[in-house]
């Protein structure tokens, strides 16, 4: 009798966590899955670069209210992401300058001790890496007389780790099984200069869901 209730007790945990798991339903195709604010730290002299930042949303996971640990801020966000980057100058057109962004990997975290600091790159790239995605080069669009810097990016999911956020477990591969294609707008006033970068620059955008049928036929 006792074993039998060990077996059931088991079977029990394992149909619960499996229930955590099956309630994030995938993102539909298209939809936006996600908000976030960035900074971009560029070095001019080697044309090396990152971006970091955090996210005020991801859909199917939490909003602005449950997305932070206190006042919303880079400093309170549970999720977090880094990407390394080089940037290379074209030929402009008219006003429009076009920047070549190099191909490479974008990495997204959970910290359940947030401590994000803009200082600090590193800091956003702290606790549990849950997606990993990789990118192709990619083109911004710099306009001189908007003050601001346009791109779309695809960032295809190669791997993933299920993670639990607010008692219920999540796994990027359930909910954007293809990947993410960013859309990003970057001002072109700089801030204050952090360590080793001499160039930073704010920025916000938004993610849109990618399923892994249109991945495959692309």
């Amino acid at each position: 009798m006792k074993r039998h209730r060990i077996l059931i007790l088991e079977l029990t945990a394992l149909l619960m966590g499996w229930l955590s798991v099956a309630e994030a339903q995938p993102i539909p195709s298209s939809a936006v899955a996600c908000y976030l604010v960035g900074r971009f730290y560029f070095d001019p002299t080697t044309g090396n670069g990152e971006v970091v930042g955090y996210f005020t949303g991801i859909n199917g996971v939490g909003d602005s209210n449950s997305m932070f640990n206190g006042t919303p801020s880079e400093n309170t966000a549970f999720f977090t992401f880094r990407a390394m980057l080089s940037i290379t100058s074209l030929t402009s057109n008219g006003d429009i300058t076009f920047l070549l962004g190099s191909a490479g990997t974008y990495d997204i975290y959970y910290n359940p001790v947030p401590k994000g600091d803009w200082s600090k790159p590193d800091t956003f790239s702290g606790g549990q890496l849950i997606a990993h995605f990789t990118r192709p080069e990619f083109l911004s669009l710099q306009f001189d007389s908007f003050s601001f810097t346009q791109h779309a990016i695809t960032e295809t999911l190669i791997s993933s780790q299920a993670f639990t956020f607010n008692g219920h477990r999540y796994n990027f591969k359930k909910l954007t099984p293809g990947g993410i294609t960013l859309y990003n707008y970057v001002s072109n006033t700089p801030l204050p200069p952090a360590a080793g970068f001499a160039f930073v620059l704010p920025y916000a955008g938004n993610g849109v869901a990618v399923d892994s049928d249109e991945q495959n036929e692309q």
